[in-house]
């Protein structure tokens, strides 16, 4: 019995996810350059780092109708092989862990329909939200016989409507300031490319009591709820407790003291990683974003943060238009207070 990461976003009112670990990054939506040949629903192209990314606007590739795009959207950046596409989204929410048995197949309408329904594969409860999970190779498939001008051969009236305004240009309806917005993270997302996929820091962003906080993705197993806790006697107020996670003992570690936060109730989610053979959980309150930082943006954190947190703190950095704590979870989990032996605490118990 598995999981699957999802990245959970907002597209006018409903609730989607999609494959984690295909998420190359999101940026704030920036200027797009028309792009010739191509599907009524790839409204145009921008540089991100010096590669070339096309973007899907994805209420034409669901087959519904144009909606006028806000600064506040965000492009979702996927990656599927040697490919990579953005979709246009209003917001993303967070990254959660889903069991593979909480995702029921999709309705079945109408068996011999093409189209849409092929990009769902499941629909999922999330808490009281219903969403529907995209399949992201579907999703980036362009048709190799496209007909001149973006529309497909035999295009209805609507799909003809639709590329007949995708082809009037990207955001024809934005205001001056709006293009100059635009057209600056346009500028600021071409700067230098990184020469090697080794030169990015895949982060989870997460936040504790009210602050965000970075977390190397090489260090996370995978994210999952807070279940029902068990106890563990003799140990620090930290300690939350130990819960099954799929027959694996799974330690609950509140990292609050350990970042000079005030004491809380604990969150509902959790980072989970590993000391040696030990599972360990982090409490956070929310997983928010999947990112990927040049190591460039990596910024050395501030003196007082350094004296704070110690070697915990790698550095930090802008997101969202707030500062990001870039924890070093390997050093975070190897302070000496934080090591529990379940075995020997349930024996004295």
């Amino acid at each position: 019995m598995g999981s699957q990461p999802l990245l959970i976003f907002d597209l006018n009112g409903t609730r989607f996810g999609l494959d984690a670990t295909r998420v190359r990054e999101s940026v704030w939506l920036p200027e797009l350059t028309p792009a010739a040949e191509a599907p009524h629903w790839i409204v145009g192209l921008f540089i991100l780092r010096g590669r070339v990314i096309p973007v899907a606007d994805l209420h034409l590739r669901l087959d519904r109708p144009a909606q006028r795009y806000s600064l506040s959207d965000q492009v979702v950046v996927l990656e599927a092989g040697h490919a990579s596409m953005g979709i246009i989204v209003n917001e993303v929410r967070k990254v959660i862990s889903l069991p593979d048995e909480a995702i029921q197949p999709p309705p079945q309408f109408d068996a011999t329909a093409q189209g849409v329904h092929h990009l769902v594969v499941g629909e999922a409860r999330v808490g009281d939200d219903l969403v529907t999970i995209l399949d992201v190779s579907r999703l980036m498939h362009l048709s190799e016989s496209q007909a001149p001008g973006g529309a497909e051969p035999g295009a209805g009236p609507g799909e003809a409507a639709q590329a007949a305004a995708a082809a009037c240009g990207f955001f024809s309806e934005a205001t001056p300031d709006e293009r100059s917005v635009l057209r600056a993270r346009a500028v600021k997302l071409r700067e230098a490319a990184i020469e090697d996929d080794t030169e990015s820091l895949g982060l989870a962003v997460v936040e504790v009591g009210g602050e965000l906080f970075g977390v190397e993705l090489a260090a996370v197993q995978e994210f999952c709820d807070i279940a029902q806790l068990s106890p563990i006697p003799c140990c620090p107020p930290h300690i939350l407790g130990a819960m099954n996670l799929r027959g694996d003992l799974l330690t609950l570690i509140d990292p609050r003291a350990a970042l000079n936060l005030q004491p809380a109730a604990r969150g509902g989610k959790a980072v989970v990683s590993r000391l040696g053979e030990q599972a360990v959980g982090i409490a956070v309150d929310e997983v928010h974003d999947v990112v990927y930082l040049r190591k460039g943006e990596l910024q050395a954190p501030p003196l007082s943060l350094r004296e704070r947190c110690g070697a915990s703190i790698t550095g930090t950095a802008p997101y969202g238009g707030r500062t990001m704590t870039v924890l070093h979870l390997s050093a975070l989990l190897a302070q000496e207070e934080w090591i529990v032996d379940e075995n020997v605490s349930f024996r004295e118990g």
